[in-house]
């Protein structure tokens, strides 16, 4: 594949009403340029994003009641795309600028990369969850090879994301999402890595995105996360660069917000390790504590 012909954007989206325009207008830019379809897989929208949808031409998939899963969601809306690059976002990103689709495209067309995954510029989000932000999509790009899998997990060593990333709909074939409670990304970047495939960040596209999650959602996002990365075998991440990065995390936020934030900063972090590290036990606990714990549909 030397140049991507056609682009289809892949969207779950629920009640997305809100932010949605957006995105579409984003979208709308972008298809000047290349011939862009839109594909959104709905988990059942009570409010207008159904409507704005089918106005941008979209083509919509109702889960028709089956629950949300972040692989199987995204699977059935690649199964339905006819472009030859898959560009998978969430309902809440606004691209930057016009030029916000080339530069994935560009890396797209380089025979050894699998994926490239964009900058996610926090706007709207904690300090704490900016910070992450900053951390996991920085400024600096990066050609991720094999050898990054020798490499601790953790952040700052992102794989992908499926909140703004692109494939290859032709690896997408041999090697779909797996079925994993969250991390969707990271198991599918894992998978294309060890295949001896490249994945590239390239920060000169981008989205803005952020998110203010109270201390309960913060919790069980955590838990799937520690849920999904043990079963992947990427949840082993040292304490010592985990107090590394509170540390970071800490003087940034004094710096930004002041000092007065620090000890709800360090209620957030705890509560968040917390989830993490219960999540990282699922697989010892009885079913329906994990459902309330977790976030995401079980079986």
């Amino acid at each position: 594949m030397n140049a991507v012909a056609s682009v289809s954007v892949i969207v779950p989206t629920l009640n997305g009403a809100g932010t949605l325009p957006a995105l579409l207008a984003g979208i709308a830019r972008a298809a000047g340029r290349h011939a862009v379809e839109i594909v959104a897989v709905d988990s059942g929208s009570s409010d207008a994003t159904t409507v704005l949808l089918r106005e941008a031409g979209a083509v919509v998939l109702d889960l028709g009641g089956e629950p949300f899963g972040h692989a199987s969601a995204r699977n059935r809306g690649a199964a339905q795309a006819r472009g030859d690059a898959l560009v998978f976002v969430t309902q809440d990103v606004e691209p930057v600028g016009d030029g916000w689709l080339e530069p994935l495209l560009a890396a797209l067309a380089e025979p050894r990369v699998a994926g490239a995954f964009g900058r996610q510029i926090p706007r709207g989000a904690s300090p704490e969850e900016a910070f992450l932000a900053g951390v996991n999509y920085p400024a600096t790009p990066r050609r991720l090879t094999a050898a990054d899998l020798d490499v601790p997990f953790g952040p700052g060593r992102t794989y992908f994301s499926t909140a703004f990333g692109a494939m290859k709909r032709a690896v997408w074939e041999r090697i779909p999402f797996p079925d994993v409670v969250m991390s969707e990304d990271q198991a599918w970047a894992r998978e294309v890595l060890r295949a001896g495939r490249e994945v590239r960040y390239i920060p000169d596209a981008a989205v803005y995105h952020g998110h203010a999650f109270a201390l309960g959602r913060a919790f069980r996002r955590n838990f799937d996360s520690g849920s999904s990365l043990e079963a992947l075998g990427l949840a082993g991440a040292s304490w010592r660069s985990g107090l590394r990065h509170l540390a970071g995390e800490a003087r940034w936020i004094a710096r930004e917000r002041g000092v007065t934030r620090l000890p709800f900063t360090l209620c957030y972090e705890v509560v968040r390790m917390a989830g993490f590290q219960l999540g990282r036990l699922e697989r010892a606990m009885p079913r329906g504590l994990v459902r309330a714990l977790g976030e995401a549909p079980r079986g």
